[in-house]
């Protein structure tokens, strides 16, 4: 199994039982077939010398006609982009092939179509015109087509399937030309209100307690790490605590939410909750991102070996293409309370928290992590009538229930309503 940023590629699947390379008849190419073994048969059989050799001519037509594709098979290089390489369920991308002759004879005019994966709409075939000999300005054509993904993932565009007749239309030739390029469809990205692109309102959920100063940075403190060089020793905040502590400079600009996303198995009656549980992550990471606020993505159960939270937005929403839910954590793993303490310890931040069927016991814990956090907020998704506990509300979590098919924007809008006045 292939991987992308240390996790497992969640690859869409490929087209089977595709056989190239060798010739095949056509329809016409089977009547002549047929028609001509006829004739030889009965020719002999009934001693018609001319009806024997009208079937001898139309066997070995057909026969000269799969041989002559399959020697003057033109010689073909393609170069393939996908423009753009990165693109939400729902959006088009282009895929642009510069396709070179790269044989010493013009080629001749073939059809071809482009490979894709299943559930993605297949491109119809297209007539690629005559190239002209290797070397010649005329060698290289330029094609494409707008592909529009219907599932995140990592997608395999390719290779090329290149079709070739002979004169007659009797045998047919298919050639893979080219490799595969892959693109990365996000999920569906629904586009929230209540941010401005810059600096937005959401930038005031940020915690306050590492907010201390005006100017560009501002100074916290955490606990003294091995290593540390004593001159960041934070000799007031070391006085107050009673244990050595040093100083951790953050710039505002680099405030960072965390975005907690469910990837638990047992969380989800169905793959559709889960999907749209993503489907909401992926329009929340993406709106803060337009609104100036860094965000990182943690999950409850994360895959093997990526126990941290991403370390940008932007990987955030790449390993949401191919996140996917899980049954089991492995031995020794921290749960995702711990980590998340752990993590709003010494960089306080909000948390944006999207859950499926949760114990009330798990969120009354949550709740607690409130105190830590400047902004929380938190959706439910699942049964649309579920009430979450009042420890959650009394602890000022902003609360929603979400469900799939439901509107990801009027849910961000319960959810969030408060936060963003």
């Amino acid at each position: 199994m292939t991987a992308v940023a240390g996790r497992p590629v969640r690859a869409l699947p490929r087209l089977r039982g595709l056989v190239v390379g060798m010739p095949r008849l056509t329809r016409r190419g089977w009547f002549v077939f047929a028609a001509g073994a006829v004739g030889v048969i009965v020719g002999m059989a009934a001693g018609w010398r001319d009806l024997l050799y009208a079937g001898c001519v139309l066997v070995a037509l057909v026969a000269v006609g799969s041989l002559a594709i399959r020697a003057r098979s033109s010689s073909l290089a393609v170069t393939r982009r996908n423009n753009p390489e990165v693109v939400p369920v729902g959006e088009a991308t282009t895929v642009e092939l510069d396709v070179v002759n790269t044989a010493w004879l013009r080629s001749g005019p073939q059809t071809w179509r482009d490979l894709v994966p299943r559930g993605f709409a297949s491109p119809p075939p297209a007539l690629l015109g005559s190239l002209a000999s290797r070397g010649d300005p005329g060698s290289t054509a330029r094609v494409g087509y707008a592909l529009a993904p219907t599932e995140r993932g990592i997608a395999a565009i390719g290779p090329m399937l290149v079709e070739r007749t002979d004169p007659f239309g009797l045998a047919v030739h298919e050639r893979l030309v080219g490799t595969t390029a892959p693109l990365t469809v996000l999920p569906r990205i629904t586009e929230l209100d209540g941010g401005v692109p810059g600096r937005s309102s959401i930038a005031d959920t940020i915690a306050p307690a590492w907010k201390t100063g005006h100017g560009a940075d501002d100074v916290i403190a955490r606990e003294y790490r091995s290593g540390d060089a004593l001159r960041h020793v934070h000799w007031r905040a070391t006085a107050h605590r009673g244990e050595l502590m040093v100083r951790q400079e953050q710039s505002q600009d680099e405030a960072r939410a965390v975005v907690l996303l469910d990837t638990r198995r047992e969380s989800y009656a169905t793959a559709a909750a889960f999907e749209w549980a993503v489907e909401y992550a992926a329009s929340l990471l993406a709106h803060l991102g337009r609104s100036g606020v860094g965000a990182q993505l943690m999950e409850t159960r994360p895959a093997s070996g990526a126990d941290g939270p991403s370390p940008s937005s932007r990987e955030a929403l790449l390993s949401l293409a191919t996140v996917d839910r899980r049954s089991a954590m492995r031995a020794g793993g921290a749960s995702y309370l711990t980590r998340l303490a752990d993590l709003l310890g010494p960089s306080p931040g909000p948390v944006w928290a999207v859950l499926g069927d949760a114990p009330d016991g798990e969120l009354r814990e949550l709740a607690a992590l409130k105190a830590r956090a400047g902004g929380a907020s938190i959706v439910l998704v699942g049964d649309p009538d579920r009430r979450p506990p009042d420890e959650l509300w009394f602890a000022g979590w902003q609360c929603a229930v979400g469900s799939a098919g439901a509107d990801v924007a009027e849910v961000w809008r319960s959810a969030a309503g408060r936060s963003l006045r």
